[in-house]
């Protein structure tokens, strides 16, 4: 693997694709790549776009380019603090409430489905948003992201409407780093980080 990332980065035909990750000779992007296997040497996939390249021997051949790259340059010499509360079946919404009582500058949530979590949870985040704490939605399904639709209590439409961010097809995990470098410089708007995460 070590190998196979000196040929990618020494290929031409890397240069303007960002930050790659290379695994068992192939080229993923970074913003893609999900590791879906413990143990198999092939773990990093992206999804439903697919490798973006291979190595074969010397060869570095590139199949397609990422479409979609997200820099945020880092500034501060800390990052603040953010948190992921996942959604599960039952939730009160007491961890939401305990990560910001904790400190937290920002809020990730792995809801479900497209962006949905339950009633409880829902005003939970209603609540902290409120109070300034910014909150993003990610979604613990692999592929899809996120999207704003339907209008019950707790709904990624009614999370939107309340001032949450829904993360696209950031994983939690990912939508967490770019939240966190968001707020390096200080609080940003529900505007401001529309706007980034839908880059």
């Amino acid at each position: 693997n070590l190998l196979t990332a000196l040929k990618i980065g020494r290929s031409p035909a890397a240069r303007g694709k960002g930050v790659l990750v290379a695994l068992n000779e192939h080229v993923n992007a970074a913003r893609e790549a999900t590791k879906t296997h413990t143990t198999d040497v092939e773990t990093f996939q992206s999804g439903e776009w697919g490798y973006l390249g291979s190595v074969a021997t010397d060869t570095v051949t590139f199949h397609r380019a990422p479409a979609r790259r997200l820099h945020v340059p880092l500034t501060a010499s800390s990052l603040p603090q953010v948190e992921i509360v996942s959604m599960y079946p039952g939730a009160s919404g007491a961890l939401v409430r305990a990560a910001v009582a904790d400190g937290a500058r920002g809020l990730v949530v792995q809801a479900v489905a497209s962006g949905h979590v339950n009633e409880a949870m829902g005003e939970a985040i209603a609540e902290v948003l409120a109070r300034g704490v910014p909150v993003v939605v990610s979604t613990r399904i692999a592929r899809g992201g996120t999207r704003a639709g339907y209008g019950f209590a707790g709904s990624s439409q009614r999370l939107v409407e309340a001032g949450a961010v829904l993360a696209g097809d950031l994983s939690p995990w990912k939508a967490r780093i770019v939240l966190m470098l968001a707020l390096q410089d200080g609080p940003a708007s529900g505007a401001q980080l529309a706007r980034l995460f839908g880059r």
